[in-house]
């Protein structure tokens, strides 16, 4: 395996670099670079700068920079006829004569519209012309900042392939990567930090208990020690993360994108989770300097460990609670710390839903009966007391004479504590409870209020989920009456041709029941409660109904997710493929551009056409225009409206027109609504355009 990552598919500095020299050239600054922040600092990703000296891998204080002014406090991009260079680049002018200086600075963003890095423009003069010029330097700012996130995806990609490889290579104690692969791993990442100005951190953890586990308890006992920790230790990574065995008591973490604070709060996650499943560690932590690197950021944190006290809890680990709920939650953490405080083998919370009782949560090291779900309606149980009599109940010994008529036989009651749980109202919930198989003497009514103590949080937790599981019910709900109503009605608006007023081509939009959500409100409950590809494949085919009638092309408005299903292309095979434009919308993200590609591919040969929409409206569409190409360019309607009397969106929209051209694609202006509007878009050469001033949607009868 290369130690250095293979270069990227998307060359960002490549593209960079010819940028910044465009841009030197027609704005008529002649310095300008794109810088991303790094701790305190900003680093010089790529750079054209004859006045300063600048080069890759600079740092400016980020503190003192008018970029930083710009994104963090908003003020205008443009700083025009100083009197003086910025703070953080006088250092750098020294004798140097520049008079009155101009700065013009655009944030990259990513996306979520988090900024990934700057564009910054200075030069001499008094910069009276950049503000007309915001719009267009704009526009490069966004296709770069594409291109950035684009490779920065790109990169996590092929981090997370190595790491899938590297798991072929594992320790066979532990399953974790083995030494040679966390060096090989720290001389990639070092290479990808340089490139991309990115924190990386180091963690190393320590078991100091592991010889003396060895010598008392047998090698079987330590091994289970290391195996613990690592199994802890990895529940908590992110897919980019690496976890590797360095040394017999040693594991090394590797947190790509982590900085000083990320890896602080990772440390202590760790320390807590570990010493929660008792075992006794030092941790040293460090992360990457830009002029030192990771080599060296590794002998840091072996000082750093070196320096640490051990949390010690015990030398002989207990076994992990497990849950019998399905995830690791943190209502399941609560039951199992009470579980553990009182002493119990058993936790659980029951509810009464009208007149029947279920096990909703129970936690347990050991197998157990009482998993969620279980309708225990009529099971006598020690919970219908507490229930009844609606307070605490403490047993010591169930054995005994007066718990008899209550006693569970099946669960095998040795012991038991547990109390009501109440609403917010004070209704009756259920009850939390915790149980042993044996008696447990040394009960006291204070173990009771151990319970309490967690049932403020407890009670937050469930009424939250118990939220979420009925807004969840209410969507299939709507799902369902839906359905049986045929799905979506589905409208068609026409796509006109600007320059003749034709159409050639129709939308099909879904439509939903009055009074219900929007139409992209439906898609996303849909998907977030997993039904996601069944509704838009049930609005395409209340679609295609339309086909035989209607002129021109059909566009369909699909998700990338449903767009690589065998549904979708189950209904494709027995299409005119020429007269279909897939409309790849933005309901959820792009997750693997590679596999979308791959199954539009095929598709194209055969006359299918992609049109992506919302451009302009930030970073997943300018993605989506990079990554795909597509046939149609859709001109999202917040640029076209009052295009007419805004300056800066006709700038955007020709700068759109300009790439649509290159790449031979159309545009489709959307949303239009005045002859203002379309004169203008006629002007910049927007061939296709659809909106109210053009032609509303309407069902088929009015259509065809």
């Amino acid at each position: 395996m290369s130690a250095v990552p293979a270069a990227p598919a998307v060359d960002f500095l490549g593209v960079a670099n010819r940028t910044l020299a465009d841009l030197a050239q027609r704005v008529g600054l002649p310095s300008w670079w794109i810088g991303r922040t790094e701790g305190p600092d900003q680093v010089i990703l790529a750079v054209t700068d004859p006045l300063f000296g600048l080069t890759p891998g600079d740092a400016l204080s980020w503190a003192d920079t008018h970029c930083r002014r710009v994104v963090e406090d908003g003020v205008d991009p443009v700083l025009a006829g100083l009197s003086s260079v910025p703070v953080s680049l006088a250092p750098r002018a020294v004798g140097r004569e520049l008079g009155a200086v101009s700065l013009i600075t655009v944030p990259l963003t990513g996306p979520d519209g988090t900024v990934l890095a700057t564009l910054c423009g200075v030069g001499g003069g008094n910069g009276a012309h950049l503000h007309d010029l915001v719009p267009s330097v704009r526009l490069q700012g966004d296709l770069l900042g594409a291109l950035l996130a684009a490779e920065l995806e790109l990169t996590e990609r092929s981090r997370a392939a190595e790491r899938s490889a590297q798991s072929e290579h594992a320790d066979e104690v532990t399953g974790v990567a083995p030494p040679e692969t966390w060096q090989t791993a720290l001389i990639a990442e070092e290479a990808r930090a340089a490139r991309h100005a990115a924190p990386v951190s180091l963690v190393l953890i320590e078991l100091p208990d592991l010889v003396d586990v060895n010598r008392r308890l047998g090698f079987t006992a330590g091994d289970g020690l290391l195996h613990r920790t690592a199994s802890t230790v990895g529940a908590r990574l992110r897919s980019g993360d690496l976890l590797a065995r360095i040394a017999g008591d040693r594991f090394g973490v590797l947190l790509p994108g982590s900085g000083l604070e990320g890896s602080r709060a990772f440390v202590e996650r760790i320390r807590t989770a570990l010493a929660a499943d008792g075992v006794s560690v030092r941790i040293g932590a460090a992360t990457r300097d830009r002029a030192q690197g990771l080599l060296a950021t590794w002998a840091r944190a072996e000082d750093a460990i070196a320096a640490d006290t051990a949390s010690r809890v015990t030398s002989t680990p207990p076994p992990p609670a497990r849950t019998t709920s399905g995830s690791d939650s943190t209502l399941d953490a609560l039951l199992d710390l009470a579980r553990r405080q009182i002493g119990a083998e058993f936790a659980f919370i029951s509810t009464l839903e009208g007149d029947r009782r279920y096990i909703r949560n129970a936690v347990s090291p050991f197998p157990t009966s009482l998993t969620p779900g279980t309708d225990v309606t009529g099971r006598r149980s020690l919970c219908d007391r507490v229930l009844s009599d609606d307070a605490a109940l403490v047993a010591t010994d169930t054995s005994a004479p007066e718990f008899e008529a209550h006693r569970d036989h099946l669960l095998r009651e040795g012991s038991y504590v547990g109390i009501p749980l109440h609403r917010r109202d004070g209704s009756l919930y259920g009850t939390l409870c915790t149980v042993s198989r044996a008696p447990d003497h040394s009960l006291r009514p204070r173990d009771a209020e151990i319970l309490r103590a967690v049932t403020g949080a407890v009670m937050e937790l469930v009424e939250e989920e118990d939220r979420s599981r009925r807004a969840r019910r209410g969507k299939l709900a709507r799902l369902d009456d839906l359905d049986a109503a045929g799905g979506p009605v589905v409208v068609y608006q026409p796509v006109v041709d600007l320059a003749t007023g034709e159409a050639v081509g129709v939308e099909a939009l879904s439509r939903f029941p009055h009074g219900t959500p929007t139409p992209d409100r439906w898609f996303a409950d849909a998907t977030e409660v997993g039904c996601g590809e069944e509704l838009e494949l049930s609005a395409l085919d209340n679609a295609l109904h339309g086909l035989p009638v209607l002129p021109g092309f059909l566009a369909l408005n699909l998700s990338p997710a449903t767009i690589t299903t065998p549904g979708l292309l189950r209904r494709l095979e027995r299409l005119p493929l020429d007269r279909i434009v897939l409309e790849i919308t933005e309901h959820s993200a792009v997750a693997d551009y590679a596999s979308l590609l791959s199954t539009l591919e095929p598709l194209r040969r055969r006359g299918l056409r992609i049109a992506v929409d919302d451009t302009g409206a930030g970073y997943a569409s300018l993605s989506h225009v990079l990554a795909i190409l597509p046939d149609f360019i859709k001109l999202d309607i917040s640029l076209v409206r009052d295009i007419d009397t805004d300056t800066s969106r006709r700038a955007l929209a020709a700068g759109l027109v300009t790439f649509a051209s290159a790449t031979d694609a159309l545009i489709i202006a959307e949303g239009i609504e005045t002859a203002e509007e379309l004169s203008v878009l006629r002007e910049l050469g927007v061939q296709l355009g659809q909106g109210y001033h053009l032609a509303r949607p309407a069902a088929l009868s009015a259509s065809s």
